[in-house]
């Protein structure tokens, strides 16, 4: 386990220093909208049923911090909450969130050549690098 978040982090912080060509632009409004839709892969499948996640929950223990809140209209894949998520969108476990909090909004090339955007409303936005092109 040890070895796993040694290595999670290690990732995150080799992503945050050698990332693409795209930049992260903007800062947290602390709104919480990102705790309350979020979409997961079980890897490269979109997390559609419930017996998907029950498997991801077995595979990875820090996604039973999340719980099923709907289903994404445009694509069926199901939408979590993290239940962590106070009523006033803040983080009730900051100090100890998961690398999935840490590490959002995620600058994934794929998503934002397609024109994925972050969450309308959130401080976050995605731009180009001008000296990495």
């Amino acid at each position: 386990m040890f070895l796993k978040n040694l290595y999670q982090h290690i990732k995150f912080l080799y992503n945050k220093t050698f990332s693409s060509k795209y930049i992260l632009k903007g800062k947290c409004k602390a709104c919480g909208k990102c705790c309350r839709s979020i979409v997961f892969y079980d890897e490269e499948n979109i997390i559609k049923t419930e017996e998907q996640f029950e498997k991801a929950k077995q595979k990875n223990k820090r996604m039973n911090m999340f719980e099923i809140s709907g289903v994404d209209e445009t694509d069926g894949a199901l939408t979590f909450k993290c239940k962590s998520l106070k009523e006033n969108g803040k983080c009730g476990a900051y100090w100890i969130r998961s690398m999935f909090c840490r590490e959002y909004p995620f600058i994934i090339p794929d998503f934002i050549r397609n024109n994925g955007q972050t969450l309308e409303g959130c401080g976050y936005s995605f731009g180009v690098d001008k000296e990495n092109r």
